[in-house]
Parts: structure tokens; C-alpha cells; sequence
């Protein structure tokens, strides 16, 4: 462990106006009542890790140094395979956490000294190489029972770590799937070996941690394929693991997959179309601009294309000379489609009714994808 020059940071901004009647003996975090500073940052560098090991490392943490009485209520590491936390440690090994409140009996106790305990997990890192890192950190604390928190302060920690792993992954070293839609099927190859350094590698078995995701390898000459495909079932947002066995029994390669099963026809950002209009006369074709959803057909076996089935409205009576509908395809959207609608008039009423698109050719067929957008029409008050 190596200090740096650093100080604690005290959070507040507006601290500058304090109390002038404020006793000399209450001192600010990181200088003493001898106004000499002192170098309170933690650092560690934990070297370069083989990719799939666990490292572990605690800093003692001297909480005199900040004069006044302060209260650990949390720490923040930034690494996303990385955990810390601040624990108190007795002389016969026997350990207790804080819970997060600024009450002195989160102080230490009578012959218990403060450890910053921190753990560096490299499985839940990519398996590419990682050159040396630096992630940062801070114990958050504050005085003790200070009512309003404006004395908290950040005491900053720094560990600096790289990953070696042992194999190549390419093109991808995680599966993103993307969107994909519910009646298709996603999937991805990317391709297996080992570095440089362990190119008699082998690659024996893969599994999943989902039942939606199949993966299997193909063994080629100097490389193994991955095949993952997903089914999709749930909509939403999805996440699972792929673990691959090697022939070195220590090391397992870990590859993160992600996906998001989605309906075949989608509007956004709602189904719903709503506006108010003047019953009494036709919109103008500005209105155009305004009321509008954009649609889109995730099925890339399909053109990309709807065309109009039907506008009805609450009892499914045609309500299709009331409007006027206009489709076109945005210019940046991929395949997503504009869905505009206009009043042209001839309702009394307030109207709550439907718009049902479908796919060119096949409006009339039985099972054909359809869908419903919402459209509610609000009569404008009159003067």
C-alpha cells in the first residue's frame, strides 16, 4: 500500500459560511489541529491477473487521522467486477459490518481497528487481455449523528489491476443479440482459440444458464466455433451466461449474452394515437407533424412495409372517411415505418376507436400479423 497525495473531499460546497463561535478542537477531515495535512489515500495494485482468478486485498483504515469522531456509512468501487466494503476486526479475528447510519455505535469499538476489504473478480470480465487499469473509490463518512449530512466526506481509495487471458475470442467476446423478434430465431458465431501462449488449448463442452439459449462447438483446425441460438419465449429484456470447459481444468471461459425478445410488429413510443381536434371542420395538413407513432416489423423475413386493414371505432363500425392515414418509411429508421393520421371531419363526438395495420397482400388472410393502434380524438372547447 503507497499514499497519495490526496485529501478527503468534503462534500458540501456551500460549507464556506461556518460558524465563527465554532471551537478551535473541531478540525476539518485530513488536517490536523495543527493545521498539518495528512495523506489519507489508499492505493493498490494488484498486478496483471490471469483472466478467471479472484484477488482479494485489505487496507487498514486509521479513522484519527480525521480528528473528529466520523461515522463509515458506505463504500463505492467503480470496477464492475469488483466489491468493497468496510468491516471492523477484533484481535481474535471476529469480524462486524456497518449498517449504513451515522450513529456512534458504528464507531469502533474498544480494540477493533477499521479494514477497507476489497475483491477483484476477473469472471466477470470479458475474456480479452486488459491492459493495467485504474479503478477508483471512496469510503463515504460522516460526523457522528450529524443531523442534516452536510459534513460527509469521501475518503479516496485507487486499485489498479490488468487481465492476461488465455484465449482469443473473435468477432465477439460477449453475445448481444440485439432485438430479437418473437417468431424468429437469433443467433450468433464467433470463434474460439488459444493465445499466443496456449495454443494447444482446447475447448470441450458449452453450456448456458438459460433454457432459451442452445450453444454448441464445432471443433475446426486451428479453432473451435461457438453457435449460440436463442428462442424466443418471454418478452423483455433477457440475460445469461455461456461457460466453456477447456482442457486446462483451472480455467473455464465465461461469456456474458444478452437479449431482448420483442413483438413481431411494434409501435412506439405507445400504441396510441390522441389529439383534439375541432370536430366541426377538417385539420389542416400540418397536423400531420404532430400526430404520429412510428411502426416497425422486427420479422427481417418480411418487407418492412404495412399497409392499412381497417379504422373502426368502439363498435367496430368503419370509421375509416373520418380520417386520413399516411405511411412512409423513416429515412434513419431502419425499418421503422411513420403511421400519420389527420381529421377530415364529420364526427359529433368524442371518439375512441382503432387503427389496425397489416402487411401488403396479405390484409384479407387468416393469421395475418396485424397491428392495433389506439385512437382517441378529444373534442376542442369552443369559446
Amino acid at each position: 500500500m503507497r499514499p497519495l497525495p490526496l485529501l478527503l473531499v468534503l462534500l458540501p460546497l456551500g460549507a464556506c459560511g461556518g460558524d465563527p463561535e465554532q471551537p478551535p478542537a473541531a478540525t476539518r477531515p485530513g488536517v490536523l489541529p495543527d493545521n498539518r495535512r495528512v495523506e489519507l489515500a489508499l492505493d493498490h495494485d494488484f498486478g496483471v491477473l490471469p483472466h478467471g482468478s479472484q484477488r482479494t486485498h485489505e487496507f487498514e483504515v486509521d479513522l484519527s487521522l480525521l480528528g473528529e469522531p466520523f461515522v463509515p456509512l458506505r463504500v463505492h468501487l467503480e470496477c464492475s467486477c469488483g466489491r468493497a466494503d468496510l468491516r471492523y476486526r477484533k484481535p481474535d479475528g471476529s469480524e462486524r459490518f456497518i449498517d449504513g447510519s451515522s450513529y456512534a455505535r458504528n464507531l469502533p469499538a474498544e480494540g477493533e481497528k477499521a479494514y477497507l476489504h476489497v475483491e477483484l473478480d476477473t469472471r466477470k470480465k470479458e475474456a480479452v487481455d486488459l491492459p493495467k487499469t485504474t479503478s477508483r473509490g471512496y469510503i463515504l463518512l460522516q460526523q457522528v449523528e450529524d443531523p442534516d449530512g452536510m459534513g460527509r466526506v469521501r475518503w479516496p481509495f485507487v486499485i489498479r489491476f490488468g487481465i492476461d487471458a488465455p484465449v482469443e475470442l473473435r468477432p465477439f467476446a460477449a453475445l448481444d443479440f440485439g432485438a430479437v423478434p418473437a417468431s424468429s430465431i437469433g443467433e450468433l458465431v464467433t470463434t474460439l482459440r488459444g493465445d499466443e501462449r496456449n495454443r494447444d488449448l482446447q475447448f470441450l463442452a458449452a453450456r448456458a444458464t438459460d433454457d432459451d439459449l442452445r450453444v454448441s462447438l464445432e471443433p475446426r483446425d486451428d479453432h473451435t466455433l461457438l453457435r449460440a441460438r436463442v428462442t424466443p419465449n418471454q418478452l423483455g429484456s433477457r440475460r445469461a451466461a455461456v461457460e466453456v470447459t477447456t482442457s486446462d481444468p483451472s480455467y473455464r471461459v465465461g461469456i456474458a449474452a444478452t437479449w431482448k425478445v420483442v413483438p413481431d410488429l411494434e409501435a412506439t413510443p405507445m400504441n396510441k394515437i390522441s389529439f383534439t381536434a375541432d370536430l366541426t371542420v377538417p385539420q389542416d395538413e400540418r397536423a400531420l407533424l404532430r400526430q404520429f407513432v412510428l411502426v416497425v416489423d422486427h420479422a427481417a423475413h418480411r418487407p418492412a412495409e404495412f399497409s392499412v386493414v381497417e379504422v373502426v371505432g368502439p363498435d367496430g363500425e368503419d370509421a375509416s372517411a373520418h380520417f386520413a392515414l399516411e405511411l412512409a418509411p423513416v429515412p434513419t429508421g431502419g425499418r421503422q415505418q411513420r403511421l400519420q393520421v389527420r381529421y377530415l371531419g364529420g364526427l359529433d363526438a368524442a371518439f375512441r376507436g382503432k387503427i389496425v395495420l397489416g402487411k401488403p397482400g396479405e390484409t384479407t388472410a387468416v393469421g395475418a400479423p396485424r397491428l392495433t393502434i389506439d385512437l382517441v380524438v378529444f373534442p376542442k372547447k369552443q369559446p
